[in-house]
Parts: structure tokens; sequence; C-alpha cells
């Protein structure tokens, strides 16, 4: 019998390898959380809160119920970056003047008395018409307002689980099962934040090691050596 090519016995290993991570992750989702003795101050929310004077409006019911479907809040580190999470989401889908907004597929979850206080409008998003919908909120009904975030629980860390999944890393980053893992992901899922320092850094780093590509280790000593001789001395003139 013919034995197996080892290109195909490497990319059914890394299968295994993928299989066995997916549980394991879902494994370390599903371990609880535990209450911290004194909470952590983290960032800021910008959100929209109801107020007092909601109770004067018979469309009471109606909002709530909205409400629970809506994207109340956005994060940020700083006041600064949560204005600007906010701002981003307002002119995704041309919201003005902070008035509420949801997707269609909120407002098919609504009652048919809560779909009466939204109000359609289209805009364009990659050359596509979207729709969305205005909620017509009373003003006195809500406050958009910030509030302190604060870190209350952490997750519990379980050491087998996290030395299970550094393992299977380092086995697909092993020579042989990284082009097998490449072959079958298309990507390289080990660092995919690509960002254009990190690429810059990168190819002057690349450049910088191509003078010594065709020099011995001893001669690279050397050069190092003779480096740090001259900054010691041009030290020690400045400081004379």
């Amino acid at each position: 019998m013919r034995p197996a090519h080892i290109k195909e016995q490497r990319k059914k290993e890394v299968r295994r390898i993928w299989k066995e991570r997916r549980k394991l992750w879902k494994e370390k989702c599903q371990l609880p959380l535990i209450k911290l003795e004194k909470p952590i101050r983290h960032g800021w929310y910008k959100e929209i809160v109801l107020t007092e004077n909601l109770d004067r409006y018979k469309s009471k019911p109606e909002v709530e119920e909205i409400f629970e479907v809506l994207c109340t809040y956005y994060w940020g580190r700083t006041k600064e970056e949560c204005q600007k999470h906010w701002n981003a989401q307002r002119s995704k889908s041309f919201i003005y003047k902070d008035v509420p907004t949801i997707s269609k597929k909120q407002f098919n979850q609504l009652s048919s008395k809560a779909q009466r206080i939204c109000t359609p409008f289209q805009y364009r998003e990659e050359k596509r018409l979207r729709t969305r919908f205005y909620i017509r909120f009373p003003h006195s009904a809500y406050r958009i307002k910030f509030t302190r975030a604060y870190n209350t629980h952490r997750k519990m860390l379980d050491p087998d689980l996290e030395s299970r999944l550094d393992v299977l890393d380092e086995r697909l980053l092993s020579p042989g099962m990284y082009e097998a893992n490449q072959a079958l992901c298309g990507c390289n899922w080990h660092d995919d934040w690509q960002t254009p320092e990190t690429k810059r850094s990168r190819i002057k780093t690349k450049n910088k090691l191509g003078r010594f590509k065709n020099t011995s280790a001893q001669d690279v000593i050397q050069r190092l050596e003779g480096l740090a001789a001259e900054r010691s001395r041009s030290q020690n003139r400045i400081q004379i």
C-alpha cells in the first residue's frame, strides 16, 4: 500500500489541532467570572438613559420595549475617544442631533405599537441603499451623558487550558506545520495586525540585516564591539 503524502498528513494534523483549539476556546469562554473586592476604574461610557419624565407619557411601555433592543452606550478610554466612537456611529447612518436609531432587524423584533414610534429613512452604504429607523422618543424622556466605567469582575483563568493552547500554537508554528496551516487558512493567523507602522519597521529591519547577509558572525561581533567602544569614548569626551 502506498504511504500517505507528508503534506496531506500535516494538513490532517492542522485540522485536528484547530478542532481541539475551538473546543478549548469554548471551555475558556464558559469559565465563570470572579467579583473583584474593589472596582477598577476603566474608561468612560457615553450612553442614553431614560429619565423620570417618561412616566408622564402614554407611550412608556413602547419606549421601554425599544430601549431593550437599542444600543444605548459606547465605551472609550477617555471622553475624547468615547465621543469619537459616538460620532463615528452617528455619521455611519446619518443620525442628526443625537437621535437614536435602530436597524431593520431590531425593528422587526418590536410589537406593532412600538413600531409606530419609529420612522424609516434610507442611506447609502457601499453603493447600496440601507434602511434604518429613527425613534421618536419624547425629548424630556431621555438624555445623553458621560458615565465613568469600572471593571467589577475578572475572568477566571485555567492554567491547564492556557498551557494546552500555548502548546497547540507552538505546534502550528513548527517547520512544516506552519506551511500546511498557511495553505489551509490562507492567511497569517498568528500575526494579523498588519498595520503600516509594523510593516515599515519590518522593512527597515530587513534592510539593516541585509548588510550582514554575506558576512560571518565573527565580523559582526567585531563591528558591534567597535561601535560600543566608539560610543563609550564619545560619552567620556562629553563628560570631560
